[in-house]
Formats: structure tokens, sequence, C-alpha cells
């Protein structure tokens, strides 16, 4: 293989990972034509055809299915010499992509990319948000290097660690004050909120008003968190969220936070990383991540022991 067709290979990797010539080019800084003129080359080299063009950008063809993995290690290989080597100076010479749900990204995320910062001040972190399920989706085809999720998904070929624990709550309007006033406005109407439907935060409330036999009158979707806030404060409805996210959210709202059986409130967060292309320097920031478990977890079975 010839040395200088490292450049098109990752040049390809982009393509593959954007689905479109288009955005790779905006994400390369480069023209069309030349990221179009690369692939080619690239094509020719190999002898086999790597894109098949479609109407919404471009999907990979068996051969590009192949190719793929290996640009991923070749580039996994070139961001560990700008983390192993670029310590010190002034320009970022790797990079992190790290994607969580929104309440880890608003909450718990913000204080592990420092620390980590602290000790790689080189390393360019950017952070994507999403649904659990999405996430889990993009760290396999290698679009994130590590994702923070709310449940565990045991996939081959990732490795999984549990980083945080929480508390589910419910969160509901003022005239709410237990538990028991939770299943009696339920039963008169009061709507279930969320920020996106799928989200397994409200599929264990669902599943435990229904151990109650109350079955809400509708689920609404708001799109942010911000805005399931603002309907529960208005009376809308009823939400479920982590007790870590809400609780200082909640601060001077006109909501109450209801407390749920722990069987239903027990929320554990967990990081995904590939075991196969999982670079040192993702296998550094995950390893960062367990010690905050490790301490949360001596300080919940403490805290325990003196109660």
């Amino acid at each position: 293989m010839d040395a200088h067709l490292l450049p098109d290979i990752l040049v390809f990797l982009n393509v593959a990972r954007c689905g479109s010539i288009t955005k790779a080019a905006e994400r390369l800084n480069m023209v069309q034509s030349n990221v179009t003129a690369r692939i080619k080359k690239l094509e020719d080299a190999l002898g086999v055809t790597l894109l098949r063009r479609h109407a919404r950008g471009v999907k990979l063809a068996s051969a590009g299915e192949a190719v793929l993995p290996m640009a991923m290690r070749l580039d996994a290989v070139l961001n560990d010499l700008g983390y192993a080597f670029g310590r010190g100076k002034p320009s970022k010479e790797a990079s992190l992509r790290v994607g969580a749900i929104e309440t880890v990204a608003a909450v718990q995320l913000p204080g592990l990319v420092s620390r980590f910062l602290e000790k790689s001040p080189h390393v360019d972190v950017s952070v994507h948000v999403g649904s659990s399920s999405n996430l889990v989706d993009q760290v396999k085809r290698g679009e994130l290097d590590a994702g923070f999720v709310s449940r565990s998904f045991a996939a081959p070929g990732l490795r999984e660690e549990l980083v945080f624990t929480d508390k589910l709550v419910a969160l509901a309007p003022l005239k709410v004050k237990t538990r028991d006033d939770l299943f009696a406005v339920n039963r008169t109407g009061l709507k279930v909120l969320v920020q996106r439907l799928g989200c397994s935060y409200t599929e264990r409330l669902l599943t435990f008003l229904e151990t109650k036999k109350v079955r809400p009158e509708r689920i609404m979707e708001m799109g942010t968190l911000e805005g399931v806030l603002g309907f529960v404060e208005a009376g809308v409805g009823i939400a479920a969220m982590p007790e870590s996210f809400i609780g200082p959210m909640s601060q001077g709202r006109k909501v109450v936070m209801i407390s749920l059986p722990k069987d239903v409130a027990a929320l554990r967060t967990y990081v995904l990383s590939s075991q196969h292309t999982a670079s040192p320097l993702v296998n550094d920031f995950v390893d960062q991540c367990c010690p905050v478990r490790t301490k949360r977890c001596q300080g919940e079975n403490l805290g325990a022991v003196r109660a």
C-alpha cells in the first residue's frame, strides 16, 4: 500500500461518518470535487467500489464496510500520537468525542471533562447530546468515542462501565403533596410529560403507575427538559427526572418532587466505548470515570451505615 494514500483513507472515513460528501467536505474544509477525487483515487488503488451514491448522500458498499474498521484504527493511531506527544503544546492535537443523555451532559459530565482536561489540556473534547439508543449506535459506528447512557445494553464489542448512581423522582405541580396524591391527580386526567418519546425514565414511571392501576390520559412530548419543567409548574402534568438534575432546577419553582419506591427510583448511568477501536486516549478517559463511581458507592455505603 502506498503511504501517500493515508490521507485519502482519512477522507473516506469522514465521508463514511457523515454519510455525505457535502458534509464531509465542510468538516474537512475542502471542496466537494477534491473529496470525490480522493475517494476515486483510493478506490482505484484498492480496485474496489467503497461508496454508493443515493438521493440523500452516500452509503458504504460491501468493500467500504470492510475498509471502515481499518480506517478507524488508523485514525485512532494518529489521534493517540497527538495524545501521547502533544502534551504541553499550544495547539490541540488529539480529539475526544463524547456523547451523553441530556441530564448527564448538564450535571455530571462537565466535572468529568474538566478533571480530564486538567491532565490533558491539549485534547479537544466535543460533546454530543442524544438518547441512549442513538448514543449506543453512534459508538458502534465509530462516530463517538464514548457515550453515557441511562441503562445497561451489554452490547457485543462494547466496553461498559457503571459510573453514576442516582434516584428517579416524579416531578409534580404543587397541589400534589404525597405519592397517594400523585395517583389521585392522575385519575383526574393529568398528563405525563416527556422530553422525547421512548425516554427510559418515563417508561419506569409509567410501569410503576400501571402497577397501581393508574393509566395517564396522555403522554405529551415537549422537546426540551426546560419545557417539561414549565408545563409541570403550570399544572398540566407530571414527569420523571433524575434527582441530581431536577433538584437544582426546581429551586424557586412551583413544583414538588415525589419519591418513588427503591426498585423504581434506582438509576444507573453507564459509559460505553468500543472494545476493538478504543485508543489509549479513550481508555484513559473511561478509566478516569471509574474512580468517580467507586467514591460514590463508598459514600452511599457509609451513609447507609450511619443511618
